[in-house]
């Protein structure tokens, strides 16, 4: 866990001296750092711990690999990487004037019980060593998307394997740093921004490294909006995707895999959606005919990789302990769940243009969904009606047989010539055989 240092020396008392009360509260609260309220800030806290029961399912999915960041995980196995943060601080220092550092130093002085309260917990740092570490963090943080922007070549980004694997840590829950922080130091330190000027805002910046969006691009995210990055990744998840849940009068049942649901009659494909989470359930007429229609559920596309899973469950466990009811990726998460069971069900979203699946094997992406929503906790769903659509659609004996049919004799322009075809001979049998015995 992260490092608990202390301001002095902790000594065990001789063994015949009297112990106080006093003693024992030194020695269980020294490693915390208790100066302010020992329960998290109610508004501020954003940056939390992941939840003991989600961490058990899969500890190395929130844990950084190259790179911590905060105070968090400081000092855990990334020693290779504080080299880096302070050949990055020289490096910024060719962009600012010497004066500036101490404005940087006074930024965080001035903001130290804001950043504190953002915390869901900080171990025992005195005042230097939690500004020094916010400091190096923030200011290795903006250099590296400033050469990314800049497109510079540098050690840690010229490697795709390392680059990729940073960027997968910084959007780790536990691994933050309050973007309040980042773009304030951006904007005292850089005070020139905007098209006209050589350093865009630092929100840009963001978006471009984590390729929501790409260099010159307008977008509609606002700084103050925005609490971290993870908080970031779950902004363009969830942007435009209305905010309210359907009520839900009963439990539902299981709902069938894709796989049943095609063979009721459903069809899958995929549409580009306001955001990843814009899911629909809509009837067409099938041939121009109102009275048969073809059940459709339109899914956006999903790139599935290395990087997904660990993505997912970050921004699920932030959801769970800032957003318990408005967990809207969770829900997203959890109605994939529902659909995917095998690799058959993954193979059909992937000939339907759904799922991009980046891991090879179909087997890895079915396992991925169906571990996600492990120990995750659902007050309601944002999919209910399709959800109850979809279930009624699977129970109507007619959509099934309508199914059937037309998988048997009308799945291709052949088979489907080839059995209109037997009908109307069949038909013109019937005629003949008819006038035959009127005619007898």
């Amino acid at each position: 866990m992260g490092n608990r240092n202390s301001t002095e020396t902790q000594h065990p008392p001789p063994e015949n001296e009297s112990i106080s009360i006093a003693a024992i509260e030194k020695q269980k609260e020294w490693m915390i750092d208790v100066r302010g309220n020992l329960e998290p800030h109610p508004v501020l806290c954003c940056i939390y711990r992941v939840p003991g029961p989600l961490r058990n399912v899969k500890r190395e999915a929130y844990t950084p690999k190259v790179m911590s960041i905060g105070p968090l995980h400081y000092g855990d196995g990334c020693y290779g990487m504080g080299k880096h943060k302070i050949r990055y601080k020289r490096e910024f220092g060719n962009r600012i004037t010497p004066e500036k550092w101490q404005q940087l130093v006074n930024f965080i002085q001035e903001n130290e019980k804001r950043i504190r309260d953002s915390y869901e917990e900080i171990y025992a740092p005195n005042k230097l060593w939690f500004i020094s570490m916010i400091l190096y963090d923030a200011v290795f943080i903006i250099e590296l998307f400033l050469k990314y922007y800049k497109k510079k070549r540098d050690f840690l980004l010229d490697r795709l394997c390392l680059r990729e694997t940073i960027s997968s840590d910084l959007r780790l829950l536990e691994n933050q740093l309050p973007f309040f922080v980042l773009d304030g130091l951006y904007k005292l330190a850089l005070p020139n921004l905007g098209p006209e000027n050589e350093y865009p805002p630092f929100i840009s910046l963001s978006c471009v490294f984590f390729r929501h969006c790409k260099r010159g691009d307008e977008i509609d995210v606002k700084a103050e909006d925005i609490l971290h990055f993870t908080d970031l990744s779950r902004y363009f998840m969830t942007r435009r995707y209305p905010e309210k849940y359907p009520e839900q009068e009963e439990p539902f049942k299981d709902l069938p895999c894709a796989a049943k649901l095609q063979a009721s009659g459903v069809k899958f494909n995929r549409i580009k959606g306001e955001c990843l989470l814009d899911i629909r359930f809509e009837k067409k007429k099938w041939l121009g005919i109102p009275s048969l229609k073809v059940a459709e559920l339109q899914i956006p596309q999903i790139d599935v990789d290395d990087y997904t899973e660990s993505l997912m469950r970050n921004v699920m466990a932030l959801e769970q302990c800032r957003y318990p009811r408005k967990a809207f990726v969770c829900n997203y998460v959890d109605l994939m769940d529902k659909l995917i069971d095998t690799d058959e069900d993954v193979n059909l979203l992937a000939e339907a243009g759904i799922i991009f699946n980046y891991l090879g094997e179909a087997t890895r992406t079915a396992d991925m969904f169906n571990g996600l929503c492990l120990e995750i906790q659902l007050l309601e769903s944002s999919y209910t009606g399709i959800i109850k659509d979809l279930i009624d659609h699977y129970d109507n004996r007619w959509n099934n047989a309508k199914a059937t049919l037309k998988r048997v004799y009308f799945s291709n322009l052949w088979t489907g010539t080839a059995t209109v075809a037997a009908v109307v001979l069949l038909v013109l049998t019937l005629i003949q055989t008819i006038c035959s015995i009127m005619s007898v």
